[in-house]
Protein backbone atom coordinates (compact mmCIF):
# COMPACT_ATOMS: atom_id res chain seq x y z
CA UNK A 1 0.00 0.00 0.00
CA UNK A 2 1.43 3.82 -0.67
CA UNK A 3 2.27 6.17 1.69
CA UNK A 4 0.91 8.84 -0.45
CA UNK A 5 -1.08 8.70 -3.88
CA UNK A 6 -2.14 11.46 -6.47
CA UNK A 7 -4.07 11.52 -9.82
CA UNK A 8 -3.76 13.33 -12.82
CA UNK A 9 -6.13 13.40 -15.42
CA UNK A 10 -5.93 14.72 -19.11
CA UNK A 11 -8.78 17.15 -18.95
CA UNK A 12 -8.52 18.56 -22.71
CA UNK A 13 -5.76 20.23 -24.67
CA UNK A 14 -2.53 20.23 -22.74
CA UNK A 15 -4.49 21.01 -19.09
CA UNK A 16 -4.38 18.25 -16.44
CA UNK A 17 -6.35 17.90 -12.76
CA UNK A 18 -4.54 16.92 -9.76
CA UNK A 19 -6.39 15.26 -7.24
CA UNK A 20 -5.24 13.66 -3.94
CA UNK A 21 -8.57 12.99 -2.52
CA UNK A 22 -9.02 15.68 -0.39
CA UNK A 23 -8.93 18.55 -2.85
CA UNK A 24 -7.78 19.25 -6.84
CA UNK A 25 -6.23 21.90 -8.43
CA UNK A 26 -5.56 22.68 -12.36
CA UNK A 27 -2.27 22.12 -14.14
CA UNK A 28 -0.68 22.93 -17.51
CA UNK A 29 1.98 22.39 -19.90
CA UNK A 30 2.54 25.71 -20.64
CA UNK A 31 2.09 28.45 -18.36
CA UNK A 32 -1.69 29.84 -18.12
CA UNK A 33 -3.77 32.02 -15.80
CA UNK A 34 -5.01 30.27 -12.60
CA UNK A 35 -3.32 27.28 -13.20
CA UNK A 36 0.26 25.57 -11.77
CA UNK A 37 2.79 24.14 -13.97
CA UNK A 38 4.20 20.78 -12.85
CA UNK A 39 7.55 21.82 -12.50
CA UNK A 40 5.78 24.48 -9.93
CA UNK A 41 3.98 21.91 -8.43
CA UNK A 42 7.33 19.83 -7.25
CA UNK A 43 9.22 23.26 -6.37
CA UNK A 44 6.06 24.10 -4.43
CA UNK A 45 6.16 20.50 -2.82
CA UNK A 46 9.80 21.03 -2.09
CA UNK A 47 9.64 24.49 -0.52
CA UNK A 48 6.44 23.47 1.77
CA UNK A 49 8.12 20.18 2.95
CA UNK A 50 11.44 21.96 3.87
CA UNK A 51 9.59 24.92 6.00
CA UNK A 52 6.88 22.70 7.20
CA UNK A 53 9.93 20.59 8.85
CA UNK A 54 11.93 23.68 9.95
CA UNK A 55 8.55 25.20 11.61
CA UNK A 56 7.80 22.17 13.13
CA UNK A 57 12.27 21.95 14.44
CA UNK A 58 11.55 25.48 15.74
CA UNK A 59 7.99 25.20 17.58
CA UNK A 60 9.90 21.41 19.30
CA UNK A 61 12.93 24.35 20.69
CA UNK A 62 11.15 27.24 21.45
CA UNK A 63 12.35 29.02 18.57
CA UNK A 64 10.38 31.91 17.58
CA UNK A 65 9.74 31.97 13.03
CA UNK A 66 6.54 33.86 13.16
CA UNK A 67 6.85 34.95 9.38
CA UNK A 68 9.58 32.69 8.29
CA UNK A 69 8.87 32.00 4.39
CA UNK A 70 11.01 29.79 1.81
CA UNK A 71 11.77 30.50 -1.87
CA UNK A 72 12.25 27.91 -4.06
CA UNK A 73 13.73 28.59 -7.91
CA UNK A 74 15.11 26.36 -10.24
CA UNK A 75 17.29 26.91 -13.45
CA UNK A 76 16.71 24.29 -16.32
CA UNK A 77 18.94 22.38 -18.15
CA UNK A 78 19.23 19.56 -20.75
CA UNK A 79 20.71 16.37 -22.05
CA UNK A 80 18.14 14.95 -20.30
CA UNK A 81 15.63 17.94 -19.69
CA UNK A 82 15.36 18.68 -16.51
CA UNK A 83 15.79 21.32 -13.34
CA UNK A 84 19.42 21.48 -12.95
CA UNK A 85 19.91 23.33 -10.28
CA UNK A 86 18.20 24.12 -7.28
CA UNK A 87 18.16 27.46 -5.05
CA UNK A 88 16.29 27.63 -1.80
CA UNK A 89 16.19 30.73 -0.08
CA UNK A 90 14.51 30.81 3.64
CA UNK A 91 13.49 34.34 4.96
CA UNK A 92 14.01 34.20 8.78
CA UNK A 93 13.24 36.87 11.13
CA UNK A 94 16.29 38.92 12.19
CA UNK A 95 15.98 38.07 16.39
CA UNK A 96 17.51 34.59 15.62
CA UNK A 97 21.33 33.85 16.36
CA UNK A 98 23.49 32.35 14.12
CA UNK A 99 23.28 29.07 15.80
CA UNK A 100 19.36 28.91 15.64
CA UNK A 101 19.88 29.92 11.93
CA UNK A 102 22.27 27.16 11.33
CA UNK A 103 19.86 24.32 13.41
CA UNK A 104 16.78 25.76 11.60
CA UNK A 105 18.74 25.43 7.80
CA UNK A 106 19.95 21.96 9.02
CA UNK A 107 16.32 20.60 10.26
CA UNK A 108 14.58 21.63 6.74
CA UNK A 109 17.16 20.06 5.14
CA UNK A 110 16.12 16.72 6.61
CA UNK A 111 12.43 17.10 5.42
CA UNK A 112 10.94 13.76 3.32
CA UNK A 113 11.37 15.82 0.07
CA UNK A 114 14.76 17.19 0.22
CA UNK A 115 15.53 13.51 1.13
CA UNK A 116 14.27 11.93 -1.53
CA UNK A 117 15.73 13.95 -4.56
CA UNK A 118 19.34 13.67 -2.54
CA UNK A 119 18.96 9.92 -2.86
CA UNK A 120 17.49 9.17 -5.77
CA UNK A 121 14.18 6.93 -5.30
CA UNK A 122 13.49 4.03 -7.44
CA UNK A 123 10.50 4.97 -10.10
CA UNK A 124 9.27 2.02 -10.96
CA UNK A 125 6.53 2.41 -14.36
CA UNK A 126 3.24 0.66 -14.98
CA UNK A 127 0.28 0.82 -17.75
CA UNK A 128 -2.51 -0.43 -17.55
CA UNK A 129 -5.69 -0.06 -19.92
CA UNK A 130 -7.99 2.74 -18.59
CA UNK A 131 -11.59 1.53 -18.36
CA UNK A 132 -13.92 3.28 -20.68
CA UNK A 133 -17.46 4.71 -19.44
Amino acid sequence: MSDYTVDVRHSGALSFEVDNGRTSLTTEWGPEEGSWLATELFLAGLGACMLATMVDYAQTNGIDVSGADVRVTAQSATRPVRMGALTITYRLPDTLTQSQVDALVRAGNRCKVHNTIEHHPEIVVHTVSAQRA
